[in-house]
């Protein structure tokens, strides 16, 4: 029970690596968010999970879907005092022959999701006396591999937004973190 009475979003809490955290949160104690733009699938993660849960339809790309998921999060179980910023996308393909669309997907995604979703639960974190937040970026945000060339930027990105972050949440008792 490590996170009893811990308010928690997941983002990307539908499926995958996200409704891993979002369940194992919820059996250390902690009441989750479960986020997700899949209705479908974050929906039956919460239900299975139970009253500790509840879903909310978040798209991380827009501020007013943060605000909105922010809220609902405040209204149901009260302050966030932790955020998994995990809801990503990943694109393998030749850089010449890559889309300057899919590049823009993936970076609204996989950077500018998790700067609004900081953004969004500061101050809701620093009313409640600190917080923490973890920023799943990956090893390919470490190093270099053929075919990444819209996804890596993003994980490279992501791990400075996260030390900055840091430095300056840091001052209003929040700690962040990225897991590559």
């Amino acid at each position: 029970m490590r996170l009893k009475d811990k308010v928690a979003i997941v983002t990307g809490g539908g499926s995958g690596f996200g409704e891993g955290i979002a369940r194992r949160f919820a059996a250390e104690g902690a009441k989750v968010v479960v986020a997700d733009v899949l209705e479908e699938e974050g929906a039956r993660t919460a239900g299975e999970i139970g009253g500790d849960a509840a879903f909310v339809r978040l798209d991380v790309t827009d501020e007013a879907s943060w605000a909105a998921a922010v809220d609902e999060t405040v209204r149901r179980f009260g302050r966030p005092n932790v955020l998994v910023n995990n809801a990503g996308l990943l694109h393998i393909e030749a850089l010449v022959d890559t889309p300057a669309a899919v590049v823009e997907r993936l970076w609204r995604v996989n950077t500018l999701g998790p700067f609004l979703g900081m953004k969004a639960v500061a101050r809701e974190m620093q009313a409640a006396g600190g917080g923490s937040i973890v920023n799943v970026s990956s090893v390919d945000g470490l190093s270099a591999k053929n075919g990444l060339a819209a996804y890596s930027p993003t994980k490279w990105a992501l791990r400075g937004l996260t030390r900055v972050a840091a430095l300056e949440l840091g001052q209003l008792g929040i700690r962040v973190n990225a897991v590559c």
